[in-house]
């Protein structure tokens, strides 16, 4: 019970001293508590004062009026004794005169004491000495006449009586007087005691709460105005402390809510939420810091890196989106392992990491894109199954300092670097050069020119002989080209890309399917081979709009055949496959273009039944000079006739592989050494040599 009431009592403390505001009012009620007592103090002293003041003048006025009574009696005596005295000569009317005036003043003075409030009847004395004073003098007047001594000595003897009874008065009077003086001093002492001990108790208090204000509330707010100001410059690594005071404290729990949920928020803004790897906020961020450390000297060597996974969709699309969380996150920790701690890795996209990392001394920044490129290939086990990927990476150099910490800029350098690592093929490392901002000024010029090259008639449809093997048909594949005021012949290897990164793709494949339709109908019995972007497969209504336009010209869909590339990817794009399927069933033939450049033209073999495969020239450039190259071509046109589709060799640029792509099978033939691409007028001119040009094929 005892422990309990001392917790109460600490319990009861805390909740009285530990509120700012319980405080302050404390302190405020002391304060005015402490002056209103002074001035109660004050008042009650200066009522007392007054009336004590009131009495040592009234005391000393009745002394003052007992001294001259005390003289008055005197000079009584004094007359009375000459007046009695035998053998003096007196004036009997003098002395009558005087003693009458003497006992008028002795009554004056005797009723302003009484008026006074002197209390004379206290006295020891008899009062009865100055009764009947104006008999006494008569008598003394009598007796002076008469000559009796024995009346003489009795009247002198009252005499004394007056004076023992004046000096009785006198002794009482200066006595009240003394002790009304005593106590207005002892008054007056004890007003100034309370003062002084209530300005004490007040200076006191004032003090007490000027070191409480100086020592614990003044620092509680400053360090809570500390915290403020740390959390508002963004600041949210430390802990807001606890506070005594309960205003504080509350305030401070709320701040650390604030700080920790404001951490949480920061914690997901810089971090990737399916991966918990850094994000690109965070890259920037943490890579600015990094760069702007160095000093700035060739010492100091860093490369910023954007790494791409290849084909990462793929992934996603077989395992699904968690497996690529998954394989992503194994990617960054074997980054890390590789690279060492020291580097910032970051997911920036879906399949994409930035990575910051200082260059050793002697070390070349594409080697270190190789060696990690080569790290990244080993198998990831992903749980039942292993994946096996390859990068495409992108690098730039700096040497880092406030002159070259701009981490967006090297960023973009090293996005051009990897964009060119993509063109080349994917699964290589490409180093940031100046030449490569200037095809990127290029590009964005080509993608702005674009759009006016309609309107101003700058494209334009030329035309390639296809030619059979062994047969009568006629046939052209239809090409865009595109002629630009200043620079010239673009090939469409430049301004196709430019037309899918700045959205006129598929007003361009608009163009190319109305212009070469045109053209087609103008040529009866030929047969036109037009290229489809994938972007134009998975457009709504394209398989409406092309038997339109076909229908409008007159042309039969079995004139056309429509080649797509393995780009495409038909085995995991259920809308392509879809329009594929319809349009074959329409009656348009559908040709895979550029068969033999990658790993997915197989797939796409199996997912959809091509009309006709058209071999990539890389397959053709070597035969008649590598066995090898002979015996993969052979295979590959082996497999298109065993599924029925025909086969196109195209890049045929000289006699030299006329035969062996004949011998293997080939049913059709393309390329300069036939015939460049020729212009639309010349198409029923160059058909026109037919005998010449079967024997030259066949």
């Amino acid at each position: 019970m005892q422990r309990a009431g001392k917790f109460d009592l600490g319990a009861r403390f805390t909740a009285i001293f530990g509120s700012l505001e319980k405080r302050l009012i404390g302190a405020l009620l002391l304060i005015v508590l402490s002056i209103c007592a002074l001035q109660v103090i004050s008042q009650d002293r200066a009522i007392r004062l007054r009336s004590e003041s009131e009495t040592l003048r009234v005391a000393a006025s009745n002394a003052e009026q007992a001294e001259q009574l005390v003289k008055i009696v005197a000079q009584f005596r004094l007359t009375t004794h000459l007046y009695l005295t035998p053998g003096q000569e007196t004036d009997v009317a003098h002395t009558a005169s005087e003693l009458t005036d003497a006992a008028m003043r002795i009554g004056e003075q005797l009723n302003l004491l009484r008026i006074s409030g002197m209390k004379l009847y206290d006295l020891p004395q008899d009062m009865g000495a100055f009764a009947d004073i104006d008999q006494h003098v008569s008598a003394i007047i009598a007796t002076g006449r008469a000559d009796a001594p024995a009346t003489a000595t009795a009247l002198e003897a009252r005499n004394a009586r007056m004076a023992a009874l004046a000096n009785a008065i006198e002794e009482t009077a200066g006595a009240e007087r003394e002790e009304a003086f005593q106590q207005l001093s002892h008054s007056t002492s004890n007003w100034q005691l309370l003062v002084t001990i209530v300005g004490a108790i007040t200076i006191a208090v004032v003090l007490l709460i000027l070191v409480d204000l100086l020592r614990n509330i003044l620092p509680a707010l400053r360090r809570m105005h500390a915290a403020l100001r740390r959390l508002a410059d963004g600041e949210l690594d430390f802990e807001v402390e606890e506070f005594h005071l309960h205003e504080l404290n509350a305030l401070s729990g709320s701040l650390e809510t604030f700080r920790r949920n404001a951490q949480a928020v920061k914690s997901l803004a810089f971090t990737d939420p399916s991966t918990g790897m850094p994000n690109r906020r965070a890259f920037a961020e943490r890579a600015t810091a990094r760069l702007a450390a160095a000093s700035g000297e060739g010492d100091d060597r860093f490369v910023v890196i954007l790494a791409d996974v290849d084909r990462f969709k793929h992934v996603n699309d077989d395992y699904g989106h968690a497996a690529g969380d998954r394989l992503v996150k194994l990617i960054g920790e074997r980054m890390a392992d590789h690279l060492g701690e020291d580097a910032i890795i970051a997911r920036v996209g879906g399949d994409e990491f930035a990575i910051c990392v200082a260059l050793g001394q002697g070390r070349a920044a594409a080697m270190l894109g190789a060696d990690l490129a080569v790290a990244v290939r080993r198998p990831f086990d992903l749980g039942g199954f292993s994946a096996i990927v390859t990068l495409s990476l992108g690098i730039v150099e700096t040497c880092g300092g406030e002159a070259e910490c701009d981490v967006a800029v090297l960023l973009n350098r090293a996005d051009l670097a990897l964009y060119a690592s993509k063109n080349g093929g994917r699964n290589r490392t490409t180093c940031f050069v100046a030449e490569l901002e200037e095809e990127r000024e290029l590009n964005r010029a080509l993608e702005r020119d674009l759009a006016h090259a309609f309107e101003e008639g700058q494209l334009r449809m030329v035309y390639q002989p296809i030619h059979a093997i062994g047969g009568d048909e006629q046939e052209v594949e239809a090409l865009v080209r595109w002629r630009h005021p200043q620079l010239g012949d673009i090939s469409p290897a430049r301004f196709i890309p430019a037309a899918e990164r700045s959205g006129l793709m598929v007003q361009l494949g608009h163009w190319i399917v109305e212009r070469a339709l045109r053209d087609l109908a103008r040529w009866p019995g030929l047969t036109m081979s037009i290229n489809l972007s994938p972007l134009q497969l998975q457009q709504d209504g394209f398989v409406g709009m092309l038997l339109e336009r076909c229908g409008q010209h007159g042309i039969t869909p079995q004139r056309v055949i429509l080649e797509v590339t393995e780009n495409l990817s038909i085995e995991r794009n259920t809308r392509a496959l879809l329009t594929l399927t319809l349009l074959r069933n329409a009656g348009f033939r559908i040709a895979l273009d550029d068969f033999g450049t990658g790993y997915s033209s197989l797939c796409m073999m199996k997912t959809f039944r091509f009309d006709r495969l058209k071999l990539d020239r890389s397959l053709i450039c070597d035969l008649g000079k590598d066995t090898t190259s002979q015996a993969v071509f052979d295979a590959a046109v082996t497999m298109a006739l065993r599924i029925g589709a025909e086969v196109v060799a195209e890049g045929i640029s000289d006699e030299g592989l006329v035969e062996p792509v004949r011998s293997a099978g080939c049913t059709h033939v393309q390329g300069f050494h036939y015939s460049r691409p020729i212009e639309a007028a010349d198409v029923q001119g160059y058909y026109g040599a037919q005998g010449a040009m079967r024997r030259k094929v066949a």
